[in-house]
């Protein structure tokens, strides 16, 4: 693995929470080699747990909990100010991937294509799996709901990559997410053509089977 393909692993890295997961373990090894990518990798924990911090300051309106409350139960048990927080993350996350979807209609030239790939694993909820570290058959109910939606989904791998999931099946022309909701928490194999876009790991997808 050289400095430029740890960096791409490295993007996602969150911190603590993430040293061990294996999808980290070579990147990270390689940046205790590197003291240039050992900053880089400091940088990139600054920049991510201030953002974290932003999102955990927003303060929401005052009924926004109410409402997301009477239109669906919150399936795990938090303090109102963890829901609160969590409902502004999930809106600020579908406005971003609402822009990001946009932005990818009009540039896809942009996409580092990428080629076909099976990939075997969880389909997440990526606004609470980013936010919070929630996934598991625990968070299931909420995920699907998420999902539902139309908040991002993802998938992440047995080798432990996460991917975020695009695309649509014009042929049955189903959303993605009306696709995967159902499989929230679950093991699926999906067949697809993996790209890159400003270092995040994209699948598009092209089947979705059943594990």
């Amino acid at each position: 693995m050289n400095t430029s393909e740890a960096k791409e692993r490295l993007v996602l890295y969150r911190g603590s929470i993430d040293d061990a997961d294996p999808q980290f373990e070579e990147a990270l090894a390689h940046a205790r080699r590197d003291p240039e990518l050992a900053e880089w990798v400091r940088e990139q924990r600054k920049s991510y747990d201030t953002i974290r911090s932003k999102l955990r300051e927003i303060e929401p309106p005052s009924d926004l909990a109410e409402k997301i409350i009477r239109k669906r139960p919150i399936p795990f048990r938090r303090g109102w100010t963890q829901i609160l927080k969590l409902a502004a993350a999930i809106i600020i996350s579908a406005s971003i991937t609402a822009v990001s979807l946009k932005l990818w209609q009009r540039e896809s030239h942009r996409l580092v294509q990428g080629k076909e790939i099976v990939v075997k694993g969880e389909v997440l909820d990526m606004t609470c799996y980013i936010a919070y570290n929630m996934s598991g058959p625990e968070h299931a109910g909420c995920a699907r709901d998420c999902i539902k939606r139309g908040l991002p989904v993802g998938i992440k791998a047995t080798d432990g990559k996460v991917y975020l999931l695009v695309g649509t099946n014009w042929r049955r022309r189903e959303s993605l997410n009306s696709q995967l909701a159902e499989y929230a928490a679950k093991t699926v194999t999906i067949r697809g053509k993996e790209t890159m876009r400003d270092g995040f790991a994209q699948l598009q997808v092209e089947e979705i089977r059943k594990s």
